[in-house]
């Protein structure tokens, strides 16, 4: 693993946290693959349809509302954390959530009002728990949080494949069980943390603000509802109950090992933290599903839902490892980051399910041919969208490499960064056009934005940021921020 060489940068709590990180942390996607299985065994009737479409709904609405409490009071909570009351509470309410489910869900109590209880309780859970372990992830070394997110991938697809066939009762005394297990590792994991010596890491950025994140937050919404918006109503609509309940198991199976081998390509040729990268490859992947859903050759349906389960894993984890390494090094409140990044999924999540429930009760279970092909030039153009204008390289630089401080002075503000720039340019020798092209990427700059401001050639470009990194002795941006935050400081 390749570290900082600048300052005492180690990797923090590898050795000790990643084996707690990838049994624990993975828990709790195995959580919500029992639950989904689980209830799946219910039966194609429906009843079961508008239940599971019910608990569903309800659930996103209520990890929507976690999110949007979290990012209203992020600026006055520094750590979830350190509220025992929260972390303790966060596995009670999975563990009495899938209790109520199941039993209302099975019919073993008549209660819709339980349904819906059960469900807000199992929405709150998962999501506190999900940001529970985001803000851990903050303290960490970046390459230990990438091993452990590709992991949990891994580890999810393993179990969703074994736990696929265990009988009921076990499956039940499971979901009772996994929350409380989490919560074990969790504290385990955040007690290792903290008997670990602090890196020491500066922060350079300035207070992330709402605004700035709104460009990639509207696009991760748009995929988000072309996601939830395709899984609820083209599942229902063009395949059938019998054909939906039979088939998507083993396609969400089979998604979360596809998912697990892109990731581990994505982020072993990720360079320079390019999470456009992530968007780049989900956008990809869910476009090839849509358009496979109007060639004539037989399980076009199949790939489809492969290709749309891949392509929602992927931004989910994208965003996660946005929002975790933002949160590493802005000077706000981890909390609320963390939570703007889970809100923008959860808000074009909350769309799409409504959207697609829609479309699903308008429609009947067989395949409807004639409004196929508009569908999917919708779901093709909102992918397109995204991508041209939301998902690109100089919206994340922009959000990610904006490293001048915030100061009540703009003169000094302003004055700051070209000072920095000629203090290390003096000290590694640099001439006088690798001194502007530092100074661009100091403020964030792309090379295509270098290349149009200094009027030359994208390969001029990058041969001055290669002349630039070896004079310095560094490989990557974050270790240039990290050198000019110092000298800053000096």
């Amino acid at each position: 693993m390749r570290g900082f060489p600048v300052g005492s940068q180690k990797s923090f709590g590898f050795a000790s946290l990643v084996p707690i990180g990838l049994i624990s942390f993975a828990l709790t996607r195995v959580w919500m693959t029992l639950a989904i299985n689980l209830h799946i065994t219910i039966g194609p009737s429906a009843d079961a349809v508008a239940a599971i479409q019910a608990l569903v709904t309800i659930t996103i609405v209520a990890r929507f509302l976690t999110d949007a409490v979290l990012v209203a009071l992020g600026s006055r909570i520094s750590s979830l954390a350190s509220h025992a009351t929260v972390v303790a509470a966060v596995p009670i309410a999975l563990s009495f959530g899938t209790l109520f489910v199941t039993c209302a869900a099975n019919g073993w109590i008549d209660s819709f009002a339980l349904l819906a209880i059960g469900a807000v309780f199992c929405g709150v859970g998962i999501e506190a728990f999900w940001l529970l372990w985001s803000e851990l992830f903050v303290k960490m070394d970046f390459d230990a949080v990438k091993t452990i997110i590709l992991a949990k991938i891994g580890i999810d697809a393993v179990c969703a494949l074994a736990l696929n066939s265990i009988p009921f009762d076990v499956a039940f005394v499971m979901l009772i069980v996994v929350p409380l297990i989490c919560l074990a590792g969790y504290r385990l994991a955040w007690s290792l943390r903290r008997s670990e010596s602090a890196s020491g890491q500066a922060k350079p950025w300035r207070n992330i603000s709402l605004r700035q994140f709104a460009p990639i937050g509207i696009g991760v919404m748009l995929l988000c509802f072309g996601f939830n918006f395709s899984q609820s109503g083209f599942q229902d609509a063009l395949s059938g109950i019998d054909n939906s309940y039979t088939l998507g198991i083993w396609v969400s199976i089979l998604g979360r090992f596809v998912t697990f081998a892109v990731m581990a390509v994505a982020l072993k040729f990720m360079k320079d933290y390019h999470f456009e990268v992530l968007f780049r490859a989900s956008i990809l992947i869910a476009a090839i599903g849509f358009l496979s859903l109007i060639l004539p050759f037989e399980g076009r349906f199949a790939c489809f839902c492969v290709a749309v389960i891949v392509a929602s894993f992927i931004a989910e984890n994208a965003i996660t490892l946005l929002t975790v390494y933002a949160a590493k090094h802005a000077t706000n409140s981890p909390v609320q980051i963390l939570a703007w990044g889970q809100l923008a999924l959860r808000a074009g999540g909350l769309c799409g399910v409504i959207a697609g429930n829609a479309i699903a009760l308008t429609m009947s279970a067989g395949v409807h041919e004639e409004v196929l092909p508009y569908l999917v030039s919708l779901e093709v153009l909102l992918l397109t969208f995204a991508a041209m204008y939301f998902i690109r390289e100089q919206s994340v630089n922009k959000f990610l490499w904006e490293v001048v401080p915030e100061s009540s002075d703009e003169e000094s503000s302003d004055a700051a960064a070209p000072y920095t720039t000629a203090q290390l340019a003096g000290s590694y020798g640099l001439t006088q056009r690798e001194q502007e092209v530092l100074g661009l990427l100091l403020k964030g700059r792309s090379i295509p934005y270098i290349k149009e401001t200094l009027y030359i050639s994208t390969n001029t470009a990058k041969t001055h940021v290669r002349h630039i990194y070896q004079k310095m002795g560094i490989h990557e941006r974050q270790e240039l921020i990290t050198l000019a935050n110092t000298f800053r400081g000096k």
